[in-house]
């Protein structure tokens, strides 16, 4: 077994009964280095936990997805703002080259897009995404929004995954100071 043979791993999954993919398997790599870029558009997963491989990704200009069968999403730190892309959400391309910063959130994959109708319905889906944030900051107090965001994060995902997200990403999220999101989750136990 070579060097490069010990740095990948290889898992059959399969999608026969996916409507979301015209293959019968995906082979999901987890790959190490710069190896990842042999990857097949439409066919391949990327499931890659670490976000500084993630947002090398993204900056490649490749119009991705996070993956909509996955309790997952992605929160992407802009200069001033955070975005949160949950599943289904397309990521990347021109959407996101002004990322700092992509920390990975639940059972994190992402899935490239094989068609044009892909593309517009993951579109579609990283608007409503967006419009769901947007609702949570129309409330005035800071702390309000804060409490409704932790509810609404642990509503999808579970205790424990929220506790692992930092307070600055979350508050970027929906505009508050860190503090006020360590003063929500305190106020929550």
């Amino acid at each position: 077994m070579d060097h490069l043979d010990q740095q990948r791993e290889y898992r059959k999954i399969d999608t026969s009964s996916s409507s979301d993919f015209r293959s019968h398997c995906i082979v999901r790599a987890s790959l190490v280095g710069t190896e990842a870029r042999h990857r097949n558009p439409g066919t391949d997963l990327i499931d890659n936990p670490h976000s500084s491989d993630t947002i090398a990704e993204l900056n490649s200009g490749k119009l991705l997805m996070v993956d909509g069968r996955r309790r997952n999403g992605l929160i992407l730190i802009k200069h001033f703002h955070a975005e949160f892309a949950g599943p289904g959400a397309a990521v990347g391309g021109a959407f996101d080259l002004d990322s700092q910063e992509a920390i990975p959130v639940g059972d994190f994959c992402l899935v490239y897009l094989q068609s044009p109708e892909e593309r517009q319905k993951a579109f579609g889906i990283r608007r409503h995404w967006v419009r769901l944030t947007e609702q949570l900051t129309a409330k005035p107090a800071a702390l309000e929004r804060s409490q409704m965001l932790l509810t609404q994060f642990e509503q999808y995902f579970d205790a424990a995954t929220v506790v692992q997200i930092p307070d600055r990403a979350l508050a970027l999220l929906i505009g508050v100071f860190p503090q006020t999101i360590r003063r929500a989750r305190q106020s929550d136990r």
